[in-house]
């Protein structure tokens, strides 16, 4: 009978000021399994480990929020074996994203566990992608890993079930929702390690744009006006993927104001700012992904952002499934200005206003181009 996902399995207690109160259980001769015969739907996908007799440990599973797992128990083939042998003791990572939020929220969610696992061989994730080989998607990120003070750990992703001679599985400590608060030993290791991986650098007032990331990401339209405003206003305008790690984490660790659009950059930058750093984040997607990014300054810096409203439509691919977080942006610029000015983020508004029609259209062209069809308006003012 294949293995299904219970219908009873609990969700997590995710209480962020509450210490997690683990001790470190290790469960040996594990058989992972990166990835099932079952499909799931939507963003689930199969993927699990087995203890010597066969059974599933349910601390495989992997979360982004907390009321239930992205992971179901995988099918398993009873003619693939496994095809590598993992020796000494590994901690279970999650899952291994490419995408730097996702890498950030998920893949790092377990690490605080090294703090109390004892000396480990490696770390031991599912991958998120089917690659050739698995080191693609490992290598991305080895920076990060040495910016934490890892890098000397083995990172595996195997593509192939692989047993393992001892498996450590904490809890997630990150998510996103309600785990975007964080758990009291995960905050502390970030901001530890993190913070020690860099001396203050850089500019004192920044605007992180999104300019420089790809349009099907979802931003705000004629986001360069914002930048010109910003830089006018005396803004150093950072695009974060532009710089390393570490220059990252120097960045955020000297500045004093911080305006941004809600987006990936912000998850690094609440792990490392100071508290006394002013935040203000503007909403570019009709969906509340913002409050995930409050709700972790709250916990992890005692930053309360100021948080701006002031999109007034947004444009997606005609013809496409509709996204909330890959739509683009329609920003009232007058409203914007006054949020900022009134917050004390810029001297006054004046020069805030909305940018001639034929601008836009010249952008609109683009982005159709880009996405292969016209791009069709929402007017989320009616």
């Amino acid at each position: 009978m294949a293995d299904t996902l219970p219908t009873d399995l609990p969700a997590l207690d995710f209480v962020p000021d509450r210490p997690m109160g683990w001790a470190p259980g290790l469960a040996r001769d594990v058989t992972v399994w990166p990835w099932g015969t079952n499909p799931p739907g939507g963003f689930r996908r199969a993927a699990g480990a087995f203890d010597a007799d066969g059974r599933h440990l349910p601390g495989s599973h992997c979360w982004r929020y907390a009321d239930s797992p992205v992971t179901v128990i995988p099918e398993r083939d009873p003619d693939v074996q496994p095809q590598d042998h993992l020796a000494g003791r590994w901690l279970f990572g999650g899952l291994y994203y490419a995408h730097f939020g996702h890498f950030l929220v998920e893949t790092t969610s377990r690490l605080w566990a090294l703090e109390q696992s004892g000396p480990v061989a490696g770390i031991l994730f599912f991958p998120k992608k089917k690659l050739t080989h698995e080191f693609k998607l490992v290598r991305q990120y080895l920076p990060f890993f040495a910016a934490l003070g890892l890098g000397e750990l083995v990172l595996r992703a195997p593509q192939v079930p692989v047993t393992v001679e001892e498996l450590v599985m904490p809890e997630p400590g990150f998510g996103i929702g309600e785990m975007s608060a964080g758990r009291p030993e995960y905050r502390a290791f970030m901001r530890n390690r993190l913070g020690n991986a860099a001396e203050p650098a850089g500019e004192r007032d920044i605007y992180v744009s999104r300019t420089g990331l790809s349009g099907r990401r979802g931003t705000v339209v004629m986001e360069s006006r914002i930048e010109d405003l910003m830089a006018a206003a005396g803004y150093h305008i950072f695009h974060p993927q532009g710089h390393s790690v570490v220059e990252q984490i120097a960045q955020y660790k000297a500045a004093r104001r911080i305006v941004a659009l809600d987006g990936s950059g912000l998850h690094l930058a609440a792990m490392v700012v100071d508290p006394a750093t002013e935040i203000a984040i503007i909403n570019r997607a009709p969906s509340m992904n913002i409050d995930d990014y409050v709700l972790q300054f709250r916990h992890f810096a005692g930053i309360d952002p100021v948080t701006i409203q002031a999109i007034k439509g947004c444009w997606s691919p005609e013809g496409q499934r509709f996204v909330k977080r890959e739509a683009q942006a329609h920003i009232d610029f007058p409203t914007l200005g006054a949020a900022l000015a009134a917050a004390g983020f810029i001297r006054d508004d004046d020069g805030w206003v909305d940018p001639p029609m034929d601008q836009i259209e010249t952008r609109l062209t683009q982005l159709s181009e880009s996405f292969g069809a016209p791009m069709a308006y929402r007017d989320l003012t009616a």
